[in-house]
């Protein structure tokens, strides 16, 4: 059982590496990561860096084809529509209830807090924050079964994310003056127009990077 664990840790180990490598835009979109090299690079055994790769495959991060070399994923405007309009379904719903409630989640309010101190900082140091503020609003809705599914698209969206904000396509003002107005709508009760400045909030993110994408 001890071996088993080691064995596990080790290859989470690197998929935390390649994760940290791929969003630092060390290995860019369409990079062909093969076992042999991961394998040699960390200094392990074959199976262990084919466990690693596919982990990222499994999470979006690397895309591969029957019998081809997994590769850095490389969006496309359709994928990235997708994964927002699926990140729409998921926390429009959640706010929607929130604002029935009247319930601002804590850690909410501390992640926008930090996206305001960041305004003049570099684009790129928002997404975590952000991504923080969006999650908090779905695990609010106290669904585990909802926060599982959402949690399977936290790598993608931080893919987005990534593209988003090193291209520089959206203010951090914008991001956090338009987070306050919505938990200010959730605070006061009004579900229909939380919902609203929500989905236009997630909408013009994706636009911005669909295009983005489309001109590379």
């Amino acid at each position: 059982m001890a071996a088993r664990l080691g064995v596990v840790s080790v290859v989470q180990a690197i998929v935390k590496s390649l994760r940290a490598r791929i969003f630092s835009g060390e290995l860019a979109p369409g990079t062909p990561l093969g076992e042999v090299d991961v394998a040699a690079h960390y200094e392990v055994a074959r199976p262990t860096a084919k466990a690693a790769l596919e982990n990222l495959v499994a999470s979006g991060l690397l895309t591969r084809n029957a019998h081809q070399t997994a590769r850095v994923t490389l969006l496309s405007s359709r994928d990235a529509r997708d994964i927002y309009r699926t990140r729409s379904i998921i926390e429009v719903e959640a706010v929607r209830l929130l604002a029935a409630q009247r319930e601002v989640p804590a850690a909410a309010l501390e992640a926008n807090a930090e996206i305001t101190t960041l305004v003049g900082a570099s684009p790129i140091d928002i997404i975590d924050p952000d991504i923080r503020f969006h999650a908090a609003l779905v695990q609010a809705f106290d669904s585990p079964r909802t926060s599982a599914i959402y949690a399977q698209l936290t790598d993608e969206i931080r893919l987005c994310m990534t593209h988003v904000q090193d291209a520089t396509l959206l203010s951090t003002k914008d991001i956090a003056d338009e987070h306050a107005q919505l938990l200010q709508l959730i605070t006061e009760g009004r579900e229909a127009e939380a919902a609203r400045v929500l989905e236009e909030h997630l909408s013009t993110a994706s636009d911005k990077l669909a295009g983005h994408l489309d001109s590379l």
